[in-house]
């Protein structure tokens, strides 16, 4: 019986939405602009707390589907263990047409 709890991180991260900031107004660029830019991975217990964090991270810097690049869980060998979409769901692979929902 192996006792050690393997450790698990998702990925948080947005980055600019390139293809409609020049038709942003000057203000919508500053607020777009001040959204992370990149990935960091975060360590969590469980997918539901993997997915409840990305939803924070989502909802606090008021990023759109089309700045969300997060969501990936790694384990600490750095192999898929879930995919946390926009909408908070949870996803047994990375590959939309092969996924299924994990219920957890």
């Amino acid at each position: 019986m192996n006792l050690i709890k393997s450790k698990m991180f998702v990925g948080l991260g947005s980055e600019i939405n390139s293809v409609r900031f020049e038709q942003y107004s000057t203000n919508a660029k500053f607020e777009e602009l001040s959204k992370p830019n990149g990935l960091i991975y975060y360590e969590v217990d469980n997918l539901k707390e993997a997915s409840s964090i990305c939803l924070k991270f989502i909802e606090s810097f008021s990023l759109a589907s089309s700045n969300w690049i997060g969501g990936k869980v790694i384990n600490e060998k750095s192999d898929f263990v879930g995919q946390i979409s926009y909408n908070g769901r949870i996803w047994d692979n990375e590959n939309w047409d092969l996924a299924s929902e994990i219920k957890e």
